[in-house]
């Protein structure tokens, strides 16, 4: 095995396997769904519902479990917006593909491979002073998606579901919103772990996971026009560190490091759980961001079922009030005639 194997191994194990140890949560529901559907006078309008999924690396199989129950629940979705793995199910989703065929994509794609695209040592980059190496080079995966995509490049507001990728840029440590250019892209730029994935260069950024600042993007939802907001969160309930964003910021690729584990974004990470219309959190004890082994994924994607179950009542609840709401409007323009 040569040294730089062994250092890839040791990487991609520290980073990806810290990265989202989720543990089982309560289902709440944080606010009062009815209190946050959109009115105007003399209007009648459905609310609008977005899915905030958060990363998780393999075990975003789970999010895949629990979609299938949205869907079996007859929500409409109108926003969808991802941090990593959950970039790269919610694109799948936003560009069309249902729960059910991204579970089969999940099974046919070659994580291997993938993880085994091992990047150039070196590579110029337009902020060098900045600069995050990384170990794989992330071609495959962009490819294989891009294939999936139809080579998709536009505005993301206009896929059949409108949606957004998160990623940071590390050369100032700034949150990244990203909706437009190519779709496989931007997913690979959300999944960049510092490190494991070479990150992505986009104009002057530096491109790399939209975990560092923001997993759980719900805020993002709301500000993309959402009145309900169903968050699939993978993510281990931490507590939040003290440590500043100009001192770190400051220090380059070891204070990216740092970052990464004291996790000072947890504080919008609890406001985002605590904003959430319906948090569905799967209890992913026992699996690693690379369980990429079938029998794991059909086991993960069994995790999200249960917890689909469990929430059952709450996504009818959902359902009913997106749909009785035309419903109802309907039923008071007959009466009228």
């Amino acid at each position: 095995m040569t040294l730089r194997l062994k250092l890839f191994l040791l990487f991609n194990m520290l980073f990806l396997m810290t990265w989202a140890d989720g543990t089982a949560q309560n289902i709440s529901i944080g606010q009062n769904i009815t209190q946050q559907t959109a009115t105007q006078p003399g209007k009648v309008c459905r609310p609008k519902v977005a899915l905030a999924l958060s990363g998780g690396g393999a075990k975003a199989a789970a999010t895949i479990g629990a979609l299938k129950y949205i869907e079996k629940a007859g929500i409409p979705i109108d926003y969808i917006v991802g941090t990593s793995s959950g970039a790269v199910v919610g694109s799948l989703y936003a560009y069309g593909y249902r729960a059910a065929e991204i579970e089969k994509i999940y099974h046919e794609l070659d994580w291997r491979e993938i993880f085994s695209d091992l990047a150039p040592l070196r590579r110029k980059s337009p902020r060098p002073d900045r600069y995050v190496p990384g170990m794989l080079s992330g071609e495959d995966l962009t490819h294989a998606l891009d294939s999936l995509f139809g080579h998709y490049d536009g505005q993301f507001d206009s896929l059949p579901i409108p949606f957004r990728a998160m990623a940071v840029d590390a050369a100032e440590l700034n949150e990244v919103c990203l909706d437009s250019g190519n779709l496989a892209q931007a997913v690979r730029a959300s999944i960049s772990v510092p490190i494991a994935f070479r990150p992505v260069e986009k104009e002057e950024m530096v491109l790399v996971d939209g975990g560092i600042l923001n997993n759980l993007p719900v805020d993002v939802a709301y500000r993309m026009g959402a009145d309900i907001v169903i968050a699939i969160d993978l993510m281990k309930d931490c507590r939040a560190t003290q440590h500043g964003r100009d001192s770190i910021s400051s220090r380059g690729l070891g204070a990216i490091l740092v970052w990464k584990f004291a996790r000072p974004d947890l504080k919008k990470y609890q406001e985002n759980r605590k904003r959430a219309s319906l948090l569905i959190h799967p209890d992913i004890s026992g699996y690693s961001s690379t369980s990429f082994d079938p029998e794991e994924t059909d086991s993960l994607v069994h995790r999200g079922e249960m917890e689909g179950q469990k929430v059952w009542t709450e996504l009818q609840e959902i359902a009913k009030l997106c749909h009785n709401v035309g419903h109802d409007k309907e039923q008071k323009n007959n009466l009228g005639k």
